[in-house]
């Protein structure tokens, strides 16, 4: 197979532009994946960043508190949820995803969800629940569903109490149907 002239030219300058083109991107993310900084202090200080919701450890929290069986919609479960800085560092948290994970095979559930932040001394029971709002009441049939909730500050081995509510809005499927409620938080270390 002969190539003309003008065939291997245009090869050449397709293949010299792509090889440009890749040490430029290559040169470009150098700055991506490093990172410095200059102090006049010669001690830094770290820490361990740990968040407890309840008896949990981790970023999925299942609240026993809220699960549901044999309950009918416009039922209600509260409880108090303790949320414990564990870490050696301040730090802040927020609510970032809630939801059911239904255990019943071809069932389905719909929740609303709603929390709050409880004063000391103050009860989680029936009726209106107890201080500022922890999150924004939202409804949701899945357990990954999004939360709007402020960050909160956590001090080192503080504790906060939400007072944390269910309700079954309806049910899918088989008619009955089990379930737990699960919670993601996030948490991020708080400068001071």
């Amino acid at each position: 197979m002969s190539w003309s002239g003008t065939t291997r030219l245009v090869v050449v300058t397709v293949l010299s532009a792509v090889a440009a083109l890749s040490l430029a991107a290559v040169r470009s993310t150098d700055a991506l994946w490093t990172d410095n900084a200059s102090t006049d202090s010669a001690t830094v200080t770290t820490g361990q960043l740990k968040l407890l919701a309840g008896s949990g450890s981790g970023s999925i929290y299942q609240f026993a508190g809220l699960n549901g069986a044999g309950i009918l919609p416009g039922d209600q479960r509260q409880a108090p949820l303790a949320i414990t800085n564990g870490g050696s560092t301040p730090l802040r948290y927020r609510l970032n995803a809630a939801g059911p994970q239904v255990s019943t095979p071809g069932s389905g559930v719909t929740l609303s969800l709603s929390g709050t932040v409880m004063a000391v001394g103050s009860t989680c029971g029936i009726g209106t629940l107890p201080g500022a709002a922890a999150f924004t009441t939202f409804t949701t049939s899945a357990s990954g569903t999004a939360a709007s909730s402020p960050w909160r500050s956590l001090a080192e081995g503080a504790t906060e109490t939400w007072c944390m509510r269910s309700t079954l809005q309806s049910v899918t499927g088989t008619g009955s149907a089990t379930y737990t409620v699960l919670f993601a938080f996030g948490s991020e270390q708080r400068r001071t």
